[in-house]
């Protein structure tokens, strides 16, 4: 029996489904995106901090860091962190209100017109797709959080901070909150204990089994910093021989 408060870990989408057992009707179930749902598909993506966390952290350093993101958002291959995922969050929609919370920018970003479309097709393109039962204001500015088919983007603030903006049409008694990163778990706890609403925080410990390969990931990070443009590990390592 889930109790409130419980911060538990799981390894995969089933694990996940039976530690929703036994939840009140009204729960709200939140799912984090990136490395909890999906993940890009090239191997050079198995360690942490990646590529693109590096670049990140340096964006200062790079003229053109926002063409840089954006086409590797665009051009990028992704896959499921578990295959299971579709089927269960579909179950899951049968029974409770499912939404997405992701933690990244909203409305246009370098060559992505629209980050809440993008991240929405991205999703569907796998076969999963939220509940889209609310309907919420449009965004207001490039640093909002918005709501848009079933996925909450927080913009330049925090999840808490999402969830507060929308705490009024989000009444629950419970919320479940599914992440990859303790941080963000803790974060929707504190929010949770203020607002008198039971928690059950579950940190997704999926994982990639493809071995890193330094010299490939180093060379991909390298290619996208001057032309901008994302090589996948088979067109990378073509390349790499010639």
């Amino acid at each position: 029996m889930v109790k409130s408060g419980d911060m538990m870990d799981a390894k995969g989408a089933l694990e996940v489904f039976k530690k929703t057992e036994n939840l009140p009707s009204d729960t709200i179930i939140f799912f984090d995106v990136d490395d909890t749902l999906i993940r890009p598909q090239s191997r050079s993506f198995t360690k942490s901090p990646n590529m693109i966390d590096e670049i990140k952290a340096n964006k200062d350093r790079y003229q053109n860091f926002i063409e840089i993101l954006s086409n590797w958002r665009l051009q990028r291959k992704i896959t499921l962190m578990d295959y299971d995922w579709p089927i269960i969050v579909a179950k899951l929609k049968t029974k409770f209100r499912i939404y997405g919370l992701t933690k990244m920018d909203t409305g246009s970003f370098g060559n992505i017109k629209s980050i809440e479309d993008w991240r929405y097709r991205e999703l569907k393109s796998l076969g999963i797709e939220f509940s889209d039962d609310i309907k919420l204001p449009n965004i207001t500015s490039d640093t909002s959080p918005v709501f848009y088919k079933g996925i909450f983007i927080t913009g330049s603030v925090s999840k808490s901070q999402t969830l507060e903006k929308y705490k009024t049409d989000l009444k629950t008694s419970t919320i479940v909150m599914v992440d990859d990163r303790v941080d963000h778990l803790e974060d929707i706890q504190i929010f949770c204990k203020k607002e008198s609403i039971n928690f059950v925080g579950i940190l997704y410990r999926g994982h990639n089994d493809a071995k890193f390969d330094e010299k490939l990931a180093q060379f991909q990070k390298e290619y996208l910093i001057k032309h901008a443009i994302w090589l996948e590990d088979r067109e990378a390592l073509s390349l790499m021989s010639k």
